[in-house]
C-alpha cells in the first residue's frame, strides 16, 4: 500500500477544492475513443462526500486507482485517505462498456477506520475525460454501499487524473473543440427502484425508429440475460429485470442498451 502524506492531501485540497465535475472545456470521451484508451496504471484525485440529502458536500477525500486493464475488464485496488491520516486499501473491479467504467470495491485490504465510523464500498459509473489541459480523467458520481447487504451511504463525487498517461498522448490529441467528441445522440435508461431488493423496471424513450439490443451483464463483463434485440418503433418501452432468476454474487449490474451503434448504459444495485 502506497499512503500519500497528509502534507499532499493538504495540499490537493486547496489546489482542487471540491470541483469534481467537468468544465466547459473538459470533453467526454466517446466509445471508439475510450476504446483506444490504456487505462492500466495509477490513477490520483479527489473523492468528495455528499452530505445525507445530498444537496452540498462534507468531506473530502484523497483517492487513488491502481488499474489492470484485460480487455474490457478492469481490477485493481482503491486507496482513500481522510485528513487526519485514516485510510482504506480496497480491492476493485468493473468493465467498461461503451465510453464509461463501472466499477465497484468489494474487499478491505488494509485500514485505519476514523472512530465510530466505517469505510463504505464505493461504486458507479465514471466517465473518461479529456479535461482543458490535455489530461485524461475519471469523473462522476460515485454511489457508496456498506459492506454487507449493499444498503446505501450517503454517495459522493469522484475525480481522478491518470498519473502516467504517455501512452494516450495520441488519443487525446484527437480529442479537439472542433471535433466533440460527446456527439451521438442523448438517450436516459431508468432503472427503478434502484438500488432494488428483487426485480427492477427498466425503461427508455425512443424518438425514432431504431435498431435496439438491451441486455444485463455483471459488474465482470459477465452477460446475465438479453431482454430485447431487434427493431423498435419511436416510443416508450419498460422492461423488467428480476434478479430471483439469474445469479450475481456482487448484487451489482450494468444495462448495456446499442441503439443504432451508439452504446449507453445504466448501473444497478440488488440489497440483499
Amino acid at each position: 500500500m502506497k499512503r500519500l502524506s497528509v502534507t499532499l492531501f493538504a495540499l490537493l485540497l486547496i489546489t482542487a477544492g471540491f470541483a469534481t465535475k467537468p468544465e466547459t472545456a473538459d470533453q467526454v470521451l466517446s466509445s471508439d475513443q475510450v476504446a483506444k484508451l490504456d487505462v492500466s496504471g495509477k490513477w490520483s484525485g479527489t473523492r468528495n462526500q455528499y452530505s445525507w440529502d445530498k444537496k452540498s458536500f462534507i468531506e473530502s477525500f484523497q483517492y487513488e486507482f491502481d488499474l489492470k486493464q484485460d480487455g474490457n475488464t478492469v481490477t485493481g485496488t482503491s486507496t482513500i485517505i481522510t485528513a487526519n491520516g485514516e485510510y482504506a486499501d480496497m480491492k476493485l473491479e468493473g468493465v467498461i462498456v461503451g465510453n464509461k467504467l463501472h466499477f465497484r470495491e468489494y474487499e478491505v485490504q488494509n485500514a485505519i477506520r476514523p472512530d465510530g465510523k466505517v469505510w463504505c464500498f464505493k461504486s458507479g459509473e465514471l466517465n473518461f475525460v479529456k479535461d482543458a489541459d490535455g489530461n485524461l480523467k475519471l469523473t462522476g458520481s460515485t454511489p457508496s454501499f456498506m459492506e454487507v447487504y449493499n444498503y446505501p451511504c450517503s454517495g459522493g463525487e469522484t475525480n481522478l487524473k491518470k498519473v502516467d498517461n504517455s501512452a494516450n498522448e495520441q488519443v487525446l490529441q484527437a480529442v479537439t473543440p472542433t471535433t466533440p467528441a460527446a456527439s451521438q445522440p442523448s438517450l436516459a435508461i431508468t432503472a427503478y427502484p434502484n438500488p432494488f431488493v428483487e426485480s427492477s423496471n427498466i425503461s427508455y424513450n425512443l424518438t425514432a425508429d431504431s435498431k435496439v439490443t438491451l441486455q444485463v451483464f455483471d459488474i465482470s463483463g459477465k452477460l446475465v440475460t438479453g431482454l430485447y434485440d431487434g427493431n423498435q418503433k419511436a416510443g416508450f418501452y419498460v422492461y423488467s429485470f428480476d434478479a430471483k432468476n439469474f445469479t450475481a454474487q456482487s448484487g451489482f449490474y450494468i444495462v448495456k442498451m446499442v441503439v443504432n451503434g451508439n452504446i449507453y448504459s445504466q448501473q444497478m444495485v440488488q440489497v440483499r
